[in-house]
């Protein structure tokens, strides 16, 4: 999680940011290793092109003022475990949220404009895209 936005929180909600994890480069690997053995590919650079070949687009939702994760993980059928992975990046930048937090403070971690995230979770079945300008998409095994 970026400095600044934790800043900008406790300066806005005068509490602390919610409970976070941010993952070492060897617990990235890890994660990445699972998701090739999963979709059965050969390396990072095909996964980021296998999401953005298969994922479908949601036509009726954008990130706007309101968006809900939960609802969202909902139209889906899925059933989300407690913590999810927000990758930042080419899934080496990674940090693990309550699923929770995540839905009720997601304009305080996701930003519009400069933020690419995908979420999923443990079970790896599932990603959900929030592109920087707002539109939103998925992934499901």
């Amino acid at each position: 999680m970026e400095d600044f936005k934790i800043k900008l929180f406790k300066e806005e909600y005068k509490k602390d940011f919610p409970l976070y994890i941010h993952l070492s480069k060897k617990e990235c690997l890890i994660i990445v290793e699972k998701l090739l053995d999963m979709y059965n590919l050969p390396d990072i650079d095909t996964m980021i092109a296998y999401l953005c070949t298969n994922e479908k687009f949601f036509s009726n939702i954008e990130v706007e003022n309101e968006f809900k994760l939960t609802e969202v993980l909902g139209c889906l059928s899925i059933e989300a475990l407690e913590n999810v992975y927000i990758n930042w990046y080419k899934f080496d930048d990674i940090d693990i949220v309550k699923l929770q937090d995540l839905n009720k403070y997601f304009f305080d971690i996701w930003y519009p404009g400069s933020d690419d995230i995908d979420i999923f979770d443990e079970s790896l079945s599932w990603v959900i895209s929030v592109r920087h300008d707002g539109s939103v998409s998925y992934l499901k095994v």
